[in-house]
């Protein structure tokens, strides 16, 4: 599809910077996202809402438009350059339209390139169960997931589908075969394609997020019947998603889900993208890992106990983000201020003194010279 020529130019600069998005809104001139700061791009003229309307039916595909038309807002994908793929959400504000645009790099990072902890390489090799990935939006969540897919895809002979709204990083088939199905062009809701899912002969699902209480009983469903699920939320710390999930259900149907919670989870990522000294952007990574301990509190229905298990059990691969954000402050990644604005719980970050050491957080990555374990990735 080609690509209408200013907004080809705009994203080549951003793209040139190492950005993530561009907001095309009435009134602007174009705003780049480079190292989490949004800034007007000098070079460029102020857009109305009917210039910005042009540029995004140009890259819609037909039925789009017409959701477009008539919902007022759609999101959708596509390739740029061969370099890059574009997720996009069109959506009107004071009756004019507004686009806004993340850059996708095509090549999937490696879970060593992005610095995953070395425990989720022992999470992935379960045949069955439930993983979430939570973070606030824009934090990286959607790239974690498809370098686990990645990981699955490479190494296991088996049928991965997701269902993605919309598709973001395209996977090859590998040892596996993958079915990317995209909502509103292959399937008409998250909760269509959930219901026919197991129809499919899938051995790991990727839900792109849970959005209601049907997906997400669906998803723990599927786990429950030995499948591999991955999915996302949007919380603030591993805790808070198991408790997303079971404040959505009616007070009867509770207990119920916290024991299916309790005999599929294995594990809860929570992850950050902060500002690094000098530019750019790192993750930071919190991990919960299923074991009898968590398992044990969810089933109880005493979540509020979790994060104590996350920070007192790094033998079993657990982290707090606290603890990978002390070690990038160690590295000299990040500054203290950064670590703090980061946190919800900043008294957890010892304000560094010269020559001080910090126990390493169990990341393998660019940022961490710890080998990897024995089977990891």
């Amino acid at each position: 599809m080609a690509v209408e020529p200013r907004l080809d130019a705009w994203l080549a600069v951003l793209h040139e910077l190492d950005g993530t998005d561009i907001l095309l809104t009435d009134g602007s001139k174009p705003l780049l996202r480079v190292n989490g700061r949004l800034t007007p791009l000098d070079e460029a003229e102020p857009l109305t809402g009917e210039e910005i309307e042009v540029i995004a039916r140009t890259q819609i595909r037909d039925q789009y438009g017409d959701r477009l038309h008539l919902g007022k807002e759609v999101d959708f994908s596509f390739s740029w350059r061969n370099q890059a793929r574009i997720r996009a959400n069109a959506f009107y504000q004071r009756n004019s339209c507004s686009l806004s645009l993340r850059r996708i790099p095509m090549q999937i990072p490696t879970p060593v390139e992005l610095g995953l902890p070395a425990a989720l390489a022992g999470i992935l090799r379960s045949p069955s169960g439930l993983i979430l990935v939570t973070g606030p939006t824009g934090s990286g969540k959607s790239t974690s997931m498809a370098s686990m897919i990645d990981v699955l895809n490479r190494n296991r002979q088996s049928h991965i589908v997701t269902i993605e709204d919309p598709i973001e990083y395209l996977h090859e088939n590998h040892r596996s075969a993958v079915s990317q199905r995209e909502v509103g062009t292959d399937t008409e809701s998250f909760d269509q394609a959930l219901k026919s899912v197991l129809r499919e002969d899938p051995d790991v699902v990727l839900v792109g997020e849970m959005r209601d209480l049907e997906s997400l009983a669906a998803a723990v469903t599927i786990a429950e019947t030995g499948h591999l699920v991955i999915t996302t939320l949007h919380t603030n710390d591993s805790a808070q998603a198991i408790d997303r999930i079971i404040d959505v259900f009616t007070a009867e149907r509770r207990n119920q889900i916290q024991v299916q919670l309790a005999g599929t989870i294995l594990g809860v990522l929570y992850q950050r993208l902060v500002p690094k000294i000098g530019g750019g952007l790192v993750a930071a990574y919190e991990l919960m890992v299923g074991v009898p301990a968590v398992r044990n509190l969810i089933r109880e229905g005493k979540t509020r106990q979790l994060r104590n298990i996350v920070a007192t059990h790094r033998s079993d691969g657990m982290q707090t983000l606290e603890h990978a954000l002390t070690q990038l402050i160690q590295a000299g990644i990040i500054d203290y201020e950064t670590a703090v604005d980061a946190s919800l719980y900043p008294q957890d970050i010892p304000r560094p003194r010269p020559g001080a050491t910090v126990a390493p957080a169990n990341n393998i990555g660019p940022r961490s010279p710890i080998p990897a374990p024995v089977g990891g990735w």
